[in-house]
Parts: C-alpha cells; sequence; structure tokens
C-alpha cells in the first residue's frame, strides 16, 4: 500500500515533532506542526453528514507521529488529518509549478483522464485535448462527468492522466496508478509531494505550500476552497521525475508500476 510505504519513509521526520494547530474547514484541512511547518488536504464529506469529530479538542500537543497514521485509517476525517499532516512534513525538493498541460505533454492528439473533477483543468484540457473523460462520484458537480467505477474501463486507454490528491484519503490511490499507461500527474493542494511515488509511475507532483500557515488556515476556517487559497497566501510547486532524479543523480527514471 502506497499510504504505508509513505508513512514508512516520514517517520523519521515526524518523530519529535507535535501538532500546533488543526483547523477543518469546508473545502480543506489544514495542520500546522510544532516547526511550524503546515499542510493541507481535502475534508472529505462522503458519508459524514453533520457528524463532529469525536477527537476535537484534545488534537493540539498529541504526537505528531501519532496523528499522520490516521493516513491508513478507514476513517475519512482521520485520513484528511493524517494527509495534512504528512503534507507539512513534505516539499523540501519541489520547485516553482510549470503549466501541468505543459509538463505532461498533452496535445491535440490526446485522451486525457481526470479521476476527480478538478475545474481549473477541465476548460483547458477541453480545448487542447482530442478527448477528456472525467470520473466523479459526485456526477452533478458539472456536466458529462462519468462514473468513478468506469475508470476501471477507460484509464488503460488514457495518453495522459491527472489523479486528485484526494485519492489518498479514499485510498483509490493503488488502484488507479495500476490502470494508468500513459503519462500520470498527481494534482491539488493535497498532494504529497514525496519523491517515492515516481516508483508508481507517476510523472509529475503538483502541491502547495504555505509559507504563511496564519493567513492560510484563515481562509479554511472561514470555508474558503482551493481559488480563495492561492489568492491568500497559498503557493503552487511541482515536482517532476526526470528532474528529480538529474538532481539526485539517479540516472533513469524506474520502472512505471514498479513496487
Amino acid at each position: 500500500m502506497i499510504a504505508s510505504r509513505l508513512l514508512s519513509a516520514l517517520r523519521g521526520r515526524l518523530l519529535g515533532l507535535e501538532v500546533e494547530r488543526v483547523v477543518i474547514g469546508l473545502a480543506y484541512t489544514g495542520v500546522v506542526l510544532s516547526d511550524g511547518r503546515c499542510g493541507l488536504a481535502a475534508t472529505p464529506h462522503e458519508g459524514r453528514g453533520c457528524a463532529a469529530y469525536p477527537r476535537a479538542g484534545r488534537l493540539k500537543g498529541m504526537p505528531a507521529w501519532e496523528l499522520a497514521q490516521g493516513l491508513v485509517s478507514s476513517d475519512p476525517m482521520a485520513a484528511s488529518l493524517g494527509l495534512a499532516t504528512v503534507n507539512a512534513a513534505l516539499g523540501g525538493d519541489a520547485g516553482p509549478s510549470p503549466d501541468p498541460l505543459e509538463a505532461l505533454g498533452v496535445s491535440e492528439d490526446d485522451v486525457v483522464g481526470m479521476v476527480g473533477y478538478i475545474g481549473p483543468l477541465a476548460g483547458p484540457l477541453e480545448g487542447k485535448a482530442r478527448k477528456l473523460l472525467i470520473f466523479e462520484r459526485d456526477l452533478f458537480r458539472a456536466p458529462g462527468l462519468l462514473p468513478d467505477w468506469a475508470a476501471e474501463l477507460e484509464l488503460p486507454r488514457c495518453d495522459v492522466v491527472f489523479l486528485s490528491g484526494t485519492t489518498f484519503i479514499n485510498k483509490t490511490v493503488d488502484r488507479l496508478l495500476s490502470l494508468c499507461r500513459g503519462r500520470v500527474g498527481i494534482i491539488g493542494p493535497s498532494t504529497p509531494m514525496w519523491p517515492g511515488l515516481f516508483e508508481w509511475g507517476v510523472d509529475w507532483l503538483f502541491g502547495a505550500k504555505a509559507p504563511d500557515p496564519g493567513r492560510v488556515l484563515r481562509v479554511i476556517a472561514e470555508g474558503g476552497g482551493t481559488r480563495a487559497l492561492y489568492r491568500n497566501g497559498l503557493v503552487k510547486v511541482a515536482l517532476g521525475r526526470r528532474s528529480w532524479l538529474r538532481i539526485k543523480g539517479l540516472g533513469e527514471a524506474p520502472s512505471k508500476h514498479e513496487p
């Protein structure tokens, strides 16, 4: 399981740190660690309704490693908190983000798959790719969406695939990556900027960092979404497989989906 490998890789970074602050907003959840770093993850809604979080009031001061382990939990909120904690510990190798379509070489000949409706990408892709297939659990989010289960049939024929970082929360990332045969990018503020993902055939990671955690958490607390966060201090960052391997002097990229 990718999430388990990710946790193991970050254990040393998280041990000794504590949770300084947690904000669970309508769209995103933010975690600030005792070293001042901040990470984000999407706030899950599926199956929760108006349920309160039972550990509220007891998160500040808990070991960061303990909260991070929620990433492998079956509870969506615990997984979101775990991913946000993990993201706070990541990002050291990431740089400014290029245009995702250019980075993955999207052309008019490509069939592009998008897992999770990503509004800012959908419009540009419609005008550039030969065909855009968007797989989504909530089919009312936009016209022309395909049900999420259709990814089993369609992803293997896609030349380019964009996965939302929320696939780490709903535990679909392993299966989805195993279906991909083309170029793959994981995108959004939930994306863990972990180079180990290149071993599973990922070509680009498009995530975010929060240089001013207080400003970003204020937007989250006020119910802000992705656009509001980027207008208020969140910064897009990216990490490409080839560039990272050159920086590290590791030669050729590993084979796709090599565990």
